[in-house]
């Protein structure tokens, strides 16, 4: 006999892939209830909380969210996604001074990760800091140049200075 359950583990995968299912079709509460599943099994599933973080998150359930984005950057702290969900839920809640220092963890892991200076343009723009959201809009086109929001955005905040 193994010493593991060989069927456990095909379970918990499934779960997994199931959740993965339910979270792209937005079936949030779905996604929670399969991912609480794999973490009961494997309470030290950093893509499982990383994704159960993203269900709560589009279910506007941000405390929880953040609480699940702590967890996976507690497991793998270089973990840039999980910084960067883990501002953008911040943002949600308000929290502009944690989603900026959230956000520079993402840049401080890769300078270039996709939407990492997109949104600290945002947080800026929220802080009432367009010329810090400018230097950050620039910066994600120079590692991005077809990232359509930010153009777009970028040409709204150039626009307003030159109507003044």
């Amino acid at each position: 006999m193994w010493p593991f359950d060989t069927g456990k583990a095909r379970t918990v995968k499934a779960k997994q892939r199931a959740g993965i299912k339910a979270l792209a079709r937005g079936d949030y509460k779905g996604a929670i209830q399969l991912f609480s599943e794999v973490l009961q099994a494997k309470p030290n599933n950093p893509a499982a909380r990383l994704n159960l973080g993203t269900a709560y998150y589009h279910l506007g359930q941000h405390t929880e969210a953040i609480g699940q984005f702590d967890q996976v950057i507690q497991l793998q702290p270089d973990n840039a996604k999980a910084w960067l969900n883990l501002a953008t839920a911040h943002a949600a809640l308000g929290h502009l001074t944690e989603a900026e220092q959230a956000l520079a963890e993402v840049v401080g892991i890769n300078p270039e990760h996709p939407d990492a200076h997109y949104n600290l343009a945002l947080v800026k723009l929220r802080r009432r800091q367009p010329l810090e959201a400018l230097a950050h809009l620039e910066l994600e086109l120079a590692a991005h140049p077809g990232h359509r929001r930010a153009r777009r955005l970028l040409a709204e905040i150039r626009a307003s200075y030159t109507d003044q």
